[in-house]
């Protein structure tokens, strides 16, 4: 192996473990994080008598997670949620959904109280007025991602129709059913109807290096991952930017949403509200955050799914539009 290529495989594995560690390491995390946020007497404090016991159920979308295994998943909520409740002299039940239908049940009966999930599936929520969304997620510095379509710059791609034949790899985990949509969105719009009979193989991984990297040794020849990620790997490999280029770029999006049941008891959604809000001045809290690739909690406006709520409505035209065909 040349050395420059040497040199630039140690700086990807470098750029591989500032990504993932604080999720790919989310046992160490968890286990670290007992002995801190479980009372010594349990779970949580001794109840006080005549007052009702805080004991929200906190529903997940699995597609919240982020290189996190599907075993380690509910321990992550359930640390991430006693770890928010705690604080308030409460202990929580935790819920993992793999699709919305169980979750909109669980709403409509009263059975969970507080859901995180991902902004396209709180708008396809049809019992969505039994909600009232708290918060969005913020990553890093921004409220919004924008999704990347990137491919090596001599390689003569310079649309969706050159990539016929070719190989195309995208990353698994959070925002995943977002740049789906997306991907689909783009393909529909070049009349592709069929993804697996365009591309000559479709490969799904774990981690945004996992992605990026095989297009820059000329390993796949496309790549879906964030803007945010891309940067991220770009600034610790500067030879990124200069080998690959974007044919394709997604509007601004907000991915994460935190909402409440409407009819909670109204004493413990102040008291779940109040601790949500400054969960990021928390050196756990940051932790917890950052295991569902979050660093805040932004209170909620309607505006700020504006972007979303345009995506899906062209997607959900194109599909239709599709099937008249």
């Amino acid at each position: 192996m040349r050395g420059g290529e040497q040199s630039v495989r140690r700086c990807a594995l470098r750029t591989e473990n500032h990504m993932k560690k604080p999720n790919s390491a989310a046992v160490g995390i968890l286990l670290a994080l007992i002995l801190t946020v479980l009372p010594l007497r349990g779970w949580g404090a001794e109840p006080v008598s005549g007052v009702e016991p805080f004991t929200p159920v906190i529903g997940y979308s699995s597609n919240t997670f982020t290189n996190v295994v599907k075993e380690n998943a509910q321990a992550a909520a359930k640390l991430w949620s006693n770890l928010v409740i705690k604080k308030k002299n409460g202990i929580a039940e935790t819920r993992i959904y793999h699709g919305c239908s169980d979750m909109e049940q669980d709403l409509a009966t009263g059975k969970v109280d507080l859901v995180v999930l991902l902004s396209n599936e709180y708008l396809g929520l049809k019992n969505r007025a039994l909600l009232e969304p708290l918060f969005i997620s913020a990553r890093g510095q921004e409220l919004y991602d924008n999704f990347i379509l990137l491919v090596r710059k001599e390689a003569g791609i310079h649309s969706i129709k050159d990539l016929r034949g070719k190989t195309f790899i995208h990353q698994a985990g959070n925002s995943s059913e977002i740049h789906r949509i997306w991907f689909e969105t783009l393909m529909m719009k070049e009349g592709v109807r069929n993804q697996e009979h365009f591309f000559s193989s479709i490969k799904e991984v774990i981690s945004p290096s996992q992605a990026l990297m095989p297009v820059f040794f000329k390993r796949a020849d496309a790549c879906i991952l964030s803007r945010q990620s891309f940067d991220v790997m770009a600034e610790l490999n500067p030879q990124l930017r200069k080998d690959l280029t974007v044919i394709a770029e997604s509007r601004p999006l907000a991915t994460g949403v935190i909402a409440v049941r409407k009819d909670y008891n109204s004493r413990h959604r102040e008291m779940l509200q109040e601790v949500l809000e400054t969960l990021d001045q928390d050196v756990q809290g940051k932790q917890l955050l950052t295991l569902f690739r979050m660093s805040a909690l932004v209170p909620f406006r309607q505006n700020y799914l504006q972007s979303m709520v345009e995506f899906l409505k062209e997607y959900n035209e194109l599909i239709t539009r599709n099937r008249k065909r």
